[in-house]
This record gives C-alpha cells, structure tokens and sequence, in this order.
C-alpha cells in the first residue's frame, strides 16, 4: 500500500495528504500484539538497545511498510521497574503492532510456567504452594480457569481442570482470561 501511495504522489505535500485525509488514512486507537521469543533480563538491561525483531508487513493489512513507534512500559513479575516493549506503526491501516514476550499471556504480568506451575500445585495438593504472588491473584486463576473450563469445553468436562488448562491453549485461548481472549499470532525467534 504504500508503494501505491507514493506512485499517486507527486510533491511532499500532496503524500502527507494522502495519508492524512484520502482513503489511506490511518484509523486511529488499532493495535495489535504480536508475541515475540525475547528475554526479559536482557531487555532490562539493554533497555532501549536491546535487538528486537522488526516484522517484514504490517500483521494486519500485509503492508510492507512498517515504521518504528516508539516504546510502551510494561510490567512483568520479577521486575520491580517496568521494561520496554518495542511498537512498530503501520502506515498504510494505522494499526500500531506492540511485541510482548511469548512467555506471557497478554493483560497478566505472570509468565505461563508460573501460572500453570501454581494451579497444578493447588488442584493435584490441594493447597496454594509457598509463593511471593498474592493469594487473590492465585483464586482469581483459578476461577477464571474453571470459567473458560465451563464456557468452551462445557459442563460435562470430565478431565479436570489441568487438562482443560492444555485442551484450552490447544484452542488457542487463554486458559486464566477474565474475558474471552484468544492467544496471539505465532511467535518469532529474536535475532541471536
């Protein structure tokens, strides 16, 4: 798309127009997460430095042209600070791309392992295991759990709810959400 844009422009002028009142225009407040295999202690390290991965169109409009935006703070358990996630703006749809680490399910601080870690203890022991993470963080996984449970793979689920915890990501739905979200696009290996 912006190939065609630039072939209709013929000044500077005339292309800021075309992106900021012709069909082109970006749609303001789109974004889209895209999961990425990074390591969150280099990131905190490196900060603004660290190497991330640039995808080659825009995820949504398979645009080819794809601009830097920036950073966004996230928060992350283990990380007293907040790190930053890399953005990338597409030009030609105005859908803003935010990576985030494949580690982590999107809108939890959490990591997978962890979260799984936890429910396996309290649902194969009974109890909560020794942990920094608050209790009402735990129940609200667990309640959460037993909800997508019950919503996606029905009232008559008899596997438990660790296997409903696999069969659920299988689906590609978060296991923990309060709402009804799906598991984003597949993950790209950070450059070595």
């Amino acid at each position: 798309m912006c190939h065609q844009i630039l072939k209709r422009a013929e000044s500077f002028d005339e292309l800021s127009a075309l992106f900021t009142f012709g069909a082109y225009a970006p749609k303001q407040g789109e974004m889209m997460i895209w999961r990425v295999a990074v390591d969150l202690k280099e990131i905190l390290i490196q900060g603004r430095n660290y190497s991330w991965p640039r995808p080659d169109h825009c995820l949504r409009c398979r645009n080819w042209c794809v601009w830097g935006h920036g950073y966004v703070y996230r928060y992350f358990d283990g990380f007293i600070d907040a790190l930053l996630m890399k953005c990338y703006r597409c030009p030609g749809c105005g859908c803003v791309i935010t990576l985030r680490p494949d580690s982590h399910f999107s809108r939890i601080h959490s990591s997978r392992k962890i979260i799984h870690f936890h429910l396996s203890d309290r649902l194969t022991h009974g109890l909560w295991p020794a942990s920094s993470l608050p209790h009402p963080r735990l129940r609200h996984w667990l309640k959460n759990l037993r909800r997508q449970v019950q919503v996606y793979l029905t009232n008559h689920w008899g596997d438990g709810l660790l296997a409903g915890f696999e069969e659920l990501l299988r689906r590609n739905l978060i296991p923990v959400a309060r709402v009804n979200q799906s598991v984003n696009p597949p993950t790209i290996a950070a450059p070595q």
